[in-house]
């Protein structure tokens, strides 16, 4: 009986009063933040406090009075206010039915359903649809409307076509997420960028605002399908200045190749299309690395102006010929080469030649000079023409030589050289008497000279042609030399045979030397004579003649 007394009591002493609300449900979304009116009552003939409690769990509730928050009341008898029940709904909260309980000098629930609405999102497009070429990029602003009571977050996503792409811009920069104030509108920019390689025709493209999505078209006009595409670059130092000759070294899984800039410092480069990686380089700066450089089949991409830093030393060496081909005694082979200090320090470069044989010699001298030099001094930025010549002594062999070139600075450069010497093939005919010999009818003679070789190099494989006379015989001996060294000689004897009934007077014989490396011709004049016996006999007929003549005058005369 005293427990039962006892439990009264407090059930009568804690709920004399009342709370009321002409709301009974709510609905709401994740996020959203609401405030419902609540009138507490104090129905007591005299001053309590009343308690303000609120069970809401996973939501948050709190009381508000006068615009502060409140736990408890102290009212007059019989006084009644208005409070305000404020409930916060997670934005991660599961969608589904909750109940407040409200305990405040009364009791009372609240029904709050958590639901989420089909279109929380007005979606307007700029443009719907849009006609352009395979590679062409193209921004389309789109405006996003938060019809929500509360702050929304919005993933940003989109389904392209393959071998598209796409990206979502907002004060040029790329997103991929937002939050909307309660309704909040934003005018974004939705990039697509076309595939070189798509055919013509009509694409879609779906921009995706969490589960809300709309539907653009795009018309293909024109394919770049297999075509070559450019990638477009200048590269300058930070004082302002184009960097002539940077090195441009792209690559592309196993692909490699390599680019120089021209005097203005710009380079384009024609390639397959892919995605590349530049390295641009010079010597006295540093490397720079550009990754993820697309190439559309068609399309130039222009990479804009490259700076590269400029490091205190460094330098460029440049061989202007670095295989040269010379005759041996006919002058000294010269390299010419430009040095350029490309560091802004000054610097001082040791010159030096190794690999030449031992019997070779070389000097450095500067543009306009003929002095030696082993040394050349330069200033940040200057450059310099030097010349390398090599000294070839007149007995060298012929054939390659490649040696090395040594340019010692804060850095060291070297460059392969090759020399590549020839000799000089000269033959000379050089006949015992001289180009003319005299001969009778019927006789053979022999003709003796000496076939020099007066060059510097070898003369091999020497025949010998002979155009005689009709019905001469002449014999050459030998007929072939294999081969003459160089300051060396080789005897030769024609016999020529002379026909008999030959008649006197004079007569050529062509000979033709020809060899692997040179030719000559040669004439030799024949003076034909009558023979000795034939010019008695002459003489014998004539003074026959004169007898007999003498005889018929003497015996005729007379009468």
């Amino acid at each position: 009986m005293f427990i039962r007394v006892a439990l009264l009591f407090v059930l009568v002493t804690t709920f004399i009063g009342s709370v009321d609300t002409d709301i009974e449900k709510i609905t709401v979304v994740p996020g959203e933040k609401v405030t419902l009116p609540i009138t507490i009552k104090n129905d007591r003939d005299y001053e309590r406090d009343i308690p303000l409690r609120a069970k809401c769990d996973p939501l948050i509730c709190r009381f508000s009075y006068n615009g502060k928050w409140v736990e408890s009341l102290s009212l007059d008898a019989n006084e009644s206010v208005d409070v305000d029940l404020s409930i916060e709904v997670p934005s991660g909260v599961e969608e589904k039915v909750y109940y407040v309980y409200v305990d405040a000098g009364g009791g009372l629930s609240i029904r709050v359903s958590v639901e989420m609405p089909e279109k929380p999102l007005t979606i307007t497009p700029s443009i719907s649809g849009i006609a352009i070429e395979a590679g062409d990029t193209v921004e389309i602003p789109i405006t996003v409307t938060n019809n929500l009571n509360a702050d929304y977050v919005v993933q940003l996503s989109a389904v392209v076509p393959e071998g598209w792409e796409y990206r979502f811009k907002e004060n040029n920069m790329e997103i991929f997420k937002i939050v909307l104030k309660p309704e909040e509108s934003r005018t974004l920019s939705l990039e697509v960028e076309t595939s070189s390689s798509s055919d013509v025709g009509l694409y879609h493209v779906a921009p995706m605002f969490n589960k809300q999505t709309i539907k653009l078209d795009f018309r293909i006009t024109e394919t770049h399908r297999g075509e070559p595409g450019k990638i477009k670059l200048k590269v300058y130092g930070k004082n302002g200045q184009p960097i002539y000759s940077a090195t441009v070294n792209i690559s592309r899984g196993e692909y490699r190749t390599t680019y120089q800039t021209s005097e203005t410092g710009e380079v384009l480069i024609e390639l397959s299309e892919g995605t590349y990686t530049l390295r641009i380089s010079k010597d006295g700066y540093y490397e720079k690395e550009i990754e993820d450089v697309v190439v559309k089949a068609g399309k130039t991409n222009d990479l804009g102006t490259i700076v590269l830093e400029q490091k205190p030393y460094g330098f460029y060496l440049r061989v202007y010929t670095p295989k040269v081909s010379a005759t041996i005694g006919a002058g000294n082979p010269v390299y010419r080469m430009r040095i350029e200090n490309t560091g802004y320090s000054e610097d001082s470069y040791e010159l030096s030649v190794e690999g030449l044989p031992e019997t070779f010699y070389y000097k450095f001298r500067e543009e306009g000079g003929s002095e030696a030099i082993s040394e050349v001094y330069l200033e940040g930025g200057e450059k310099k023409n030097i010349y390398l010549e090599i000294l070839v002594p007149p007995n060298a062999k012929t054939g390659s030589y490649n040696f090395t070139v040594f340019v010692i600075g804060h850095d060291t450069k070297m460059e392969e050289l090759q020399l590549s010497l020839s000799g000089e093939h000269r033959l000379i005919f050089d006949p015992l008497r001289s180009f003319m010999i005299s001969a009778e009818q019927g006789s053979e003679v022999e003709y003796k000279a000496i076939l020099r070789n007066s060059g510097t190099s070898s003369v091999t494989n020497i025949n010998f042609t002979i155009t005689p006379p009709s019905k001469w015989d002449v014999e050459i001996e030998p007929p072939f030399i294999p081969a003459i060294e160089p300051y060396d000689s080789h005897p030769i004897t024609m016999r020529i045979h002379i026909p008999s009934d030959q008649i006197p007077g004079e007569y050529k014989i062509k000979l033709t030397i020809k060899s692997d490396q040179t030719s000559m011709e040669e004439q030799i004049r024949v003076i034909v004579k009558e023979k000795s016996s034939a010019s008695i006999i002459g003489g014998a007929i004539i003074l026959l003649a004169i007898v007999a003549l003498a005889f018929i005058f003497k015996k005729f005369g007379r009468r």
